[in-house]
């Protein structure tokens, strides 16, 4: 079984530090940023910080990773969590396309997840 919060601390990663990860609503791209997000919107996040990161990522839509860095960290402290690791989630990644991460991660969510 994956390691749900290492999954979720790599697409992080790649959606922080890929220029196109996080398109504008509308703007649409051959690696489909827009649909990831969606289909991350229905996961538990197992990390709570990793939920703040995922919800200041989706409220800065059409960004690249040099104005992501610049405005998440005020956009989380908006949203009153000012203690964020930043530096964990800007850190170089050379993982796995966003897409396979995605399909990891909601395929091992949907795993542990108790029937009934």
């Amino acid at each position: 079984m994956p390691d749900l919060p290492d999954l979720e601390s790599r697409i992080l990663r790649a959606l922080c530090t890929e220029p196109s990860a996080v398109d504008s609503p509308g703007e649409h791209h051959s690696s489909t940023p827009a649909a990831n997000l969606a289909k991350l919107h229905a996961h538990h996040w197992q990390n709570p910080e990793h939920r703040v990161v995922f919800d200041a990522l989706t409220l800065l839509p059409g960004r690249n990773a040099t104005e992501l860095r610049e405005q998440l960290p005020a956009q989380a402290t908006r949203m009153g969590f000012p203690d964020v690791n930043w530096d964990e989630y800007f850190a170089f990644s050379t993982d796995d396309a966003i897409e396979t991460l995605v399909a990891k991660l909601l395929a091992a969510s949907r795993e542990e997840k108790p029937e009934g």
